[in-house]
């Protein structure tokens, strides 16, 4: 059976990563990324290109320990500048 959805976190320590599900039968491609206020965070989902899909998955191979710096230059580089799909206290796709 085909999976409608899936998101893979590639840190915990700074919340981030990608993931896609379907609508309509369209595979969609998105990135997030959260920012932590105590016990919460605010994520941005944004939809993303397969193209950044696959790089993403190439960049980022594994979950990583990653630091404030390493989730800016993610969200600079997959998230700002892209259509956002759902924002919120603790909402992922």
């Amino acid at each position: 059976m085909e999976q409608k959805r899936k998101f893979i976190l590639i840190s915990n320590q700074v919340r981030f990563g990608y993931g896609f599900y379907y609508e309509d039968d369209k595979i969609i491609y998105f990135a997030f990324h959260g920012v932590p206020s105590r016990n919460d965070d605010f994520f941005t989902n944004v939809e993303i290109t397969e193209e950044e899909f696959d790089k993403i998955s190439r960049e980022y191979p594994k979950q990583i320990d990653a630091n404030r710096k390493e989730a800016k230059i993610f969200r600079d580089k997959y998230v700002e500048g892209h259509r956002v799909i759902l924002e919120g206290w603790t909402r992922l796709l």
